[in-house]
């Protein structure tokens, strides 16, 4: 059986990955650049990611509050499941199957950041304003808002992608070209230091000729997946996970890698917010 080793704040983690594609070493650029990366230039570009306070108290409430009955409402109409008493913390004492499971995340994966008033009225101000720059949600390559997913992670499940750079999705193949967003990730509930999600600070400045990884996806255990899943990078295998809390948004570069984020917590389901947002 072919395995990966991977460490998490030098805790191994060992993964079945039979049936994974072919992996390769890049050439000797560095992709990240000015021109290919709208995180060039801010104060914090040598680690490749920043964390800051995005929302007070109160915000931090409605927002769960309305993602809780955004869950709830998938749980009870997909699954035909009495969600009395629910709370995203519980997510899987509701939803027990992992057939069940693909079935509400096909529905959380595939909702629009402008579905989330509060969220979209309140995030671009503050984000700008710590940027120094417009954003938008709009993909300028489609012309089409982007998806924003709320990332469910059950206590001791695979529910988490392989080590990956979000760009490798767009520099591969005939239509290869290099999008100029950032990624955004929103703890909302069940985030320790046993289930945060995990990064290789300044990945971003190696070489592709340091890099190790998939052109075509990934596999571990039994699932396949889209991400280019990246097994090396300047021969280390160490990923730490970041110290994020809840009213607290990571704002990291596409070029960075990360993922591995297994929840080691026992009976807590972590669940996060994810999305891009690009250069205006």
């Amino acid at each position: 059986m072919e395995k990966f080793i991977f460490k998490i704040d030098d805790k191994e983690f060992e993964f079945p990955t039979d049936g994974a594609p072919e992996f390769r070493y890049g050439g000797k650029e560095v992709v990240s650049a000015l021109e290919t990366d709208i995180t060039f230039g801010q104060r914090w570009y040598e680690s490749g990611y920043s964390i800051f306070n995005f929302l007070e108290g109160e915000e931090f409430y409605l927002l769960k509050e309305g993602l809780t009955h955004s869950v709830e409402k998938i749980i009870r109409e997909e699954l035909g499941i009495n969600t009395n008493g629910f709370r995203l913390e519980s997510y899987h004492k509701y939803v027990t199957s992992d057939e069940d499971h693909y079935k509400v995340i096909l529905k959380t994966r595939d909702l629009y950041l402008r579905e989330f008033k509060f969220l979209f009225e309140t995030l671009f101000e503050k984000f700008e304003d710590h940027l120094g720059f417009g954003l938008t949600d709009i993909d300028p390559k489609t012309n089409e808002p982007i998806y924003i997913i709320i990332r469910i992670n059950r206590p001791g499940s695979n529910d988490f992608n392989p080590p990956h750079k979000d760009v490798y999705h767009f520099m591969d193949g005939p239509d290869s070209y290099i999008p100029q967003f950032l990624n955004i990730w929103i703890p909302i509930c069940g985030v320790t230091p046993k289930s945060s999600l995990p990064l290789v600070e300044s990945s971003h400045l190696l070489p592709e000729s340091c890099i190790l990884r998939t052109i075509e996806g990934g596999v571990i255990g039994k699932n396949k997946y889209n991400v280019r899943m990246v097994k090396e990078w300047a021969k280390s295998n160490q990923l730490k996970r970041t110290k994020v809390t809840y009213g607290e948004a990571l704002i990291f570069s596409s070029h960075l890698v990360h993922g591995l984020a297994v929840n080691e917590e026992r009976d807590t389901t972590r669940v996060s917010l994810e999305f891009r947002l690009f250069k205006k």
